[in-house]
């Protein structure tokens, strides 16, 4: 529990600069997934409950649907240059480094006024105050602790919120990163009111039509290579042009789900010539050291960066750095 006494004296000077701000700036990584999401709309309802003012800007231009069932997510704006938002300070969620908020960046108020809330690794120091823990199993851990330090109430919306982060980050209780401390405060959130079931299939069973046909051809591309120690997924643009990125990703988890295997790769398209790649390791390899290497990152067993070039260049940079490492 001592990483928890931590992360409350930390929460503690958060909110105090909390109290003593308002006109905030809410915002999380490029391609925000569920744990950056809902710990944007879970900072908003805690600031909407002590009547703090904020606006919630994401650089991605269609944040992802499966998470609209949550309280606001209507009222995430996409990143417009013709935005008139002059933000007095700002809490940037689940981003380790200034370049992966996007254009969002521009909107940012000098670094004396920011707030970093993480789980990632630092990777430069944009933010005057932090609350940063590597071993935490998503950035929605740690607004349920910041809360708690405020002593509002958590009511079933916010409560959603918080379990939708954790369990999607957890991977539904399922990842390394899952900790008892996770499941307690899920467990919480269950007594509230959430829904456990209702939740899970929102965001892990109801994919689209298109989704299932893509993550099929994706299995079906499946390759192995170093003696079956690295297995890759890889889509072209074609396949993924329809597609929302979000609904696919579980192929990244796929991709490491080969016995004998010890890294997965999934790797899409995403504009002709530049390649997404999610990065997963068995614990033998910190792929979070291979991502870096292509300026991405994340952590020891799941990370993710971007290459150009065509699907054998960047397979063989990729191999070659992962080689390195076995």
């Amino acid at each position: 529990m001592s990483s928890v006494h931590a992360h409350r004296k930390l929460a503690r000077k958060i909110n105090a600069f909390i109290s003593e701000n308002d006109n905030f700036l809410l915002s999380a990584h490029i391609n925000a997934d569920g744990d950056a999401i809902a710990s944007v709309l879970a900072l908003g309802m805690l600031l909407d409950k002590i009547n703090k003012k904020f606006m919630m800007v994401l650089h991605d231009q269609e944040p992802d649907t499966r998470f609209n069932y949550l309280k606001n997510f209507d009222k995430i704006l996409s990143y417009d240059p013709q935005l008139s938002i002059h933000p007095s300070c700002a809490i940037i969620l689940d981003v380790p480094g200034i370049k992966r908020l996007g254009d969002v960046q521009k909107l940012l108020p000098p670094r004396s006024h920011i707030v970093r809330i993480d789980h990632h690794p630092t990777e430069d120091e944009f933010a005057e105050l932090q609350m940063v823990d590597e071993g935490a199993s998503s950035t929605t851990h740690l607004i349920y602790e910041l809360i708690e330090t405020v002593k509002t109430d958590v009511d079933l919306d916010l409560a959603r919120a918080i379990y939708t982060g954790i369990v999607y980050d957890t991977g539904r209780f399922s990842f390394s990163n899952t900790k008892a401390w996770d499941m307690y405060i899920c467990g919480r959130m269950i007594d509230i009111g959430v829904d456990p079931s209702e939740i899970n299939n929102r965001i892990f069973f109801e994919n689209s039509y298109e989704a299932l046909r893509t993550i099929g051809k994706g299995l079906s591309s499946m390759e192995s290579h170093l003696n079956g120690s690295v297995i890759i997924i890889y889509l072209d643009y074609e396949s993924m042009k329809n597609n929302h990125h979000g609904e696919i990703d579980e192929l990244a988890n796929y991709s490491v789900a080969i016995r004998g295997g010890e890294v997965g790769l999934f790797i899409r398209e995403s504009e002709p010539g530049l390649h997404k790649i999610s990065l997963r390791s068995k614990g033998k390899v910190d792929v979070n050291q291979v991502a870096k290497v292509f300026n991405g990152g994340g952590h020891t067993r799941a990370a993710g960066c971007r290459i150009q070039g065509t699907k054998e260049e960047v397979i063989a940079e990729l191999l070659n750095e992962i080689k390195k490492r076995l």
